[in-house]
């Protein structure tokens, strides 16, 4: 090779060289550069998207909870009627029952106290009876007993007046 071609080609490889160097710098600025505009830009990009889906999001799950809640109110009042519905039937059932078994019961009371009654009535009669049969045995014995009393009072008298008494005829 000529030595003219082989320094033409040695000052255009230094340029190049040098002109690679200096675009070199140029390169990285620019590449720098657009790295940190497409940073950005992707950070913005980002940052809205991240707000639009966090929008949505709270969206959807407000509207999840509130058809939640209103699914779970309409379940809780549902089982309470339901509940309440049972319990008032049971309490229906039970009542029942119990003044069933609560007539049985003062039906039997009532007559055991029917059967006292008349058990204590009869005494009384009995008692009313022995009684007018013992106050008439009294009334005889009284009765008896002034019979005697005037016989002996007649008795003094005739003793205090010196005569001799009248026999009395004894009754059979």
């Amino acid at each position: 090779m000529d030595p003219e071609l082989r320094e033409a080609l040695d000052r255009l490889a230094a340029d190049l060289r040098g002109e690679i160097r200096s675009g070199n710098g140029e390169t990285r600025v620019y590449v720098d550069g657009a790295i940190q505009a497409s940073a950005a830009e992707t950070r913005a990009y980002i940052n809205e998207r991240l707000q639009t889906s966090a929008t949505e999001t709270r969206a959807y799950i407000d509207e999840r909870v509130q058809t939640s809640a209103a699914e779970t109110r309409a379940y809780i009042d549902e089982w309470i009627r339901r509940s309440a519905a049972e319990t008032r039937a049971y309490i229906d059932e039970r009542i029942q029952t119990s003044t069933g078994d609560t007539r049985r019961h003062f039906d039997v009371v009532a007559e055991s106290l029917r059967g006292d009654m008349r058990g204590l009535a009869e005494g009384m009669v009995l008692s009313g009876e022995t009684s007018d049969r013992r106050f008439a045995e009294q009334t005889e014995r009284s009765g008896g007993l002034e019979g005697r009393v005037l016989s002996l009072e007649v008795r003094v008298t005739t003793l205090e007046r010196g005569r001799k008494p009248r026999r009395r005829r004894r009754r059979s």
